[in-house]
């Protein structure tokens, strides 16, 4: 049953489309990558987590630990400094002696001395009779030697013999906010090595908090019990879970750390015996406030992404070798179409959905092939046709124009003139036949045109004067013939002649990179923008600038420009851009 079942699957699967199996296969592989990826991750991020915040806990707390042993250091160091004050000394062996006491010496000392040392917020010092000096930072308060005679570890103190004590809260409490740590010793003779007096420094709450880092803005929780069981530090302790039940897991142990659950989340709870003053150390730290951790996590996650985005690769590689690279060719053989060259594509397909494609695209080719050989011959007849049209438009223009010069000429009994005319006619019209060929050099263009102007010199006489500006480099480009000559016969009738005075024409030629600028200019009467509109729509005003037009559009295309700039009464420019073209380029 199973295997049919496997076989029918395969079947299946093995008649799918292309597209299909890529898709199905990309499923397959994506899923079980995630699949793989999300269990990887949650084993491996919650072991490593776990153990992380253990040791990051435990490093935290012991930092704590060491951070309230170097304040009780530095609370120490302060005391005996104060013991070894000589003005402390002579003060409390002259008051033992009754001697008459010089108190503002050691007052002026003792505000000195607490200024200096922030971590301190009153000093009380005691003589062996009982008369107190001290200098607070806050209210100050009554204190007095009866008193401190009275608590059970006044003896303790005694017994020391000078070395110190610590308690927390014992008389400094009463109507107090804030809590205090003191530290109490024996004064004794520097000398003698008898007592002389008391000496207790106070700590605030807010100094040891601070050394513990300990703000509003986070939401870590510590608890510190002396050894007497007494609170030094209890902070946002509503995290606990069980106090009792976490001090006596430290009478077996050095220290712990493990995660649990709240009533709002899971915290990590770590404790620690500090072994030197017999302190309990315990802490809450909230997961959600441990983000700062999870960064190596990240890392993690992010080899869990670098593996998946291989396997992708890899795949991506595997199909693109398999199905892809047929494709591939094809495309490129396609993209050939692009650069206007319709070629067959000729590489290996097997009788799937892409050798179906590629003999699709092989006949279209073929078929593409034939269609722009009969557009391109059919193109050219028209072309020709419309090329010889325009032709005999022009040629008939000028025959006409010329021959009422030489009748002009005749009727003035000019009959040399006329003869000379008729000469110059003649050679202008074996040079413009050019042996039949319509594509000429600019060179013979321009022989064409001075043998016009040299007709219409001998009728006009003093009307116009010629100036030629021949690019060298022009002289062996190719053009249609018949190009310029229109454009004079233009500025002689419509641009010189109806001014009347003594005009000018300017003829010329430039090769810049592989276009060729043709330009005639002339100082006639010029046109305002009224009538350069009016030529624009009227083709029949002067044949000659349509016709040349029409012939550059014609031949040339869009890589071609035809313009026309005039000034009245300051004369008109006709100017021509057209790119180098070989004489096979031009319709045959």
């Amino acid at each position: 049953m199973l295997r049919k079942l496997i076989s029918k699957i395969k079947s299946r699967i093995s008649s799918l489309k292309i597209r299909h199996k890529i898709l199905l296969f990309y499923f397959i592989l994506i899923v079980f990558s995630i699949g793989l990826s999300i269990l990887i991750y949650q084993r491996t991020s919650e072991h490593y987590m776990n153990q992380k915040m253990k040791e990051i806990a435990i490093q935290g707390i012991e930092s704590d630990s060491r951070s309230v042993e170097m304040l009780i250091d530095d609370i120490n160091n302060y005391s005996k400094i104060l013991i070894a004050n000589q003005n402390v000394q002579k003060i409390l062996q002259e008051e033992n002696e009754n001697k008459k006491v010089d108190y503002k010496e050691l007052d002026r000392f003792l505000s000195q001395f607490i200024n200096f040392n922030p971590k301190v917020s009153s000093i009380y010092i005691f003589s062996n009779s009982g008369t107190k000096y001290y200098t607070e930072k806050q209210a100050v308060k009554s204190i007095q030697l009866e008193n401190i005679k009275k608590m059970p570890w006044y003896k303790e103190t005694i017994n020391k013999k000078g070395g110190y004590i610590i308690r927390v809260n014992d008389l400094l409490t009463e109507n107090e906010d804030n809590s205090f740590i003191s530290f109490i010793r024996v004064i004794n003779n520097i000398n003698k090595l008898e007592p002389i007096g008391l000496l207790m420094i106070n700590v605030s709450e807010s100094v040891i908090k601070d050394a513990l880092g300990l703000n509003p803005y986070n939401n870590t929780s510590v608890l510190i019990k002396n050894k007497y069981g007494q609170d030094v530090i209890n902070y946002n302790n509503s995290d606990f879970i069980d106090e009792d039940e976490l001090l006596h897991d430290l009478n077996s142990v050095d220290s712990f750390s493990y995660p649990l659950k709240n009533k709002k989340n899971i915290v990590m709870v770590t404790g620690l015996n500090n072994n030197i003053y017999g302190w309990k150390f315990l802490k809450v730290i909230p997961f959600e406030n441990s983000s700062m951790y999870l960064q190596t996590f990240n890392f993690g996650l992010l080899g869990i992404i670098l593996v998946n985005v291989i396997l992708v690769a890899l795949g991506s590689i595997f199909i693109s070798k398999l199905i892809t690279d047929p494709i591939h060719s094809l495309i490129n053989s396609m993209k050939d179409v692009e650069k206007g060259e319709f070629q067959l594509v000729c590489i290996n397909t097997n009788n799937d959905e892409i050798g179906m494609l590629k003999n699709v695209y092989n006949y279209m080719i073929n078929e593409i092939q034939l269609l722009i050989k009969k557009i391109i011959h059919e193109q050219k007849i028209k072309r020709k046709a419309e090329f010889g049209i325009i032709m005999e438009q022009i040629k008939p223009h000028f025959l006409y124009n010329t021959l009422d010069s030489v009748s002009s000429l005749i009727m003035l009994e000019r009959n040399e003139e006329a003869y000379n005319s008729l000469s110059a006619l003649g050679i202008f019209y074996r040079t413009s036949l050019s042996n039949g060929r319509d594509i000429i050099t600019i060179k013979e263009e321009v022989e064409t045109v001075k043998n016009y102007l040299y007709i219409q010199k001998i009728r006009y006489r003093d009307l116009f004067e010629v100036e030629y500006q021949i690019d060298e480099k022009t002289l062996d480009v190719k053009v249609p013939k018949l190009i310029l000559q229109p454009l004079v016969e233009n500025s002689i009738y419509h641009g010189l002649r109806p001014a009347g005075d003594n005009g000018k024409i300017i003829v010329k030629t430039e090769k810049l990179q592989e276009k060729i600028y043709l330009i005639v200019e002339d100082t006639g009467v010029g046109m305002d923008k009224e009538q350069l509109e009016l030529l624009d729509k009227d083709t029949n005003k002067r044949i000659g600038i349509h016709a040349t037009k029409e012939r550059i559009r014609i031949l040339f295309g869009d890589s071609s420009k035809f313009t026309i700039s005039s000034i009245k009464n300051e004369g008109t420019k006709v100017a021509m851009e057209i790119p180098i073209q070989k004489e096979d380029d031009y319709i045959e």
